[in-house]
């Protein structure tokens, strides 16, 4: 699990870093950001990539975007941990649309963690 939840870190604090440096989302305070890296991208998404071989790569992403669904509706109206800078994400305009763009990406990066972890097996850590 922890080669998992390592990778997970890793793409988590990339794509945090990517998002604050295009300003695609604004979180309210500076711990918000670490605790997403730590708990849904680590933890949740780094849970979820180590069972890719036994639930198969569909369900997985399936899964993964359902809990981005949850967890973008549960920010928009009880978290409250970040925002869209006007509502938009590039292109997209509104919440429904950058929802489902965010839960898309949710859904795929167990996909990337269970590729990298494949791809790495016995170059940083032993099959």
């Amino acid at each position: 699990m922890l080669r998992w939840y390592v990778i997970a870190l890793v793409i988590g604090v990339a794509g945090e870093t990517n998002a604050y440096c295009q300003r695609l989302w604004v979180y309210r305070r500076p711990i918000y950001p670490v605790l997403n890296v730590l708990l849904m991208f680590g933890l949740v998404m780094g849970g979820l990539a180590s069972m890719a071989s036994q639930l198969g790569l569909a369900t997985v992403f399936a899964i993964g975007f359902a809990v981005g669904v949850v967890y973008e509706i549960a920010n928009l109206r009880w978290l409250h941990w970040w925002e869209f800078p006007g509502e938009r994400l590039y292109f997209l305009r509104g919440h429904g649309p950058v929802v489902v763009a965010i839960s898309l990406f949710w859904g795929g990066v167990p996909l990337l963690v269970a590729a990298l972890e494949s791809m790495t097996r016995g170059l940083f850590w032993s099959p």
